[in-house]
């Protein structure tokens, strides 16, 4: 389960915002993962009660937003959301392509009090 270690660079991340600021809890974290991540929502919900376990963040709400697979053809330079694995420009046919989002893994937000 690859979420465990996504979830602990998450934590990394929110232990050096908190270590920098006076928290008393973590009331919600909401994170945004791309689709190229292969994270599950719930695996990644399970490895942040298993991270936040006798933390500030034990209890907080988790929110994952999904963010999906979208490309851009170095030819046309078309922009699109892939929608199979096959990544075909839907315009012009050509292969050539860049990924412009999917594959984030990022830290969106902390509510606390």
């Amino acid at each position: 389960m690859h979420e465990m270690s996504l979830m602990g660079g998450i934590f990394e991340v929110i232990d050096r915002i908190l270590a920098s600021h006076d928290v008393k809890k973590v009331l919600q974290v909401k994170i945004k993962v791309g689709e190229l991540t292969n994270a599950e929502p719930d695996s990644l919900a399970m490895a942040f009660e298993a991270y936040s376990k006798d933390t500030l963040c034990e209890g907080a709400e988790l929110i994952v937003e999904r963010v999906p697979l979208r490309g851009c053809c170095r030819n046309c330079h078309y922009e699109f959301t892939v929608k199979t694995m096959y990544f075909l420009c839907p315009r012009c046919a050509s292969t050539s392509i860049e990924v412009i989002q999917g594959e984030e893994l990022l830290l969106e937000s902390l509510e606390v009090e």
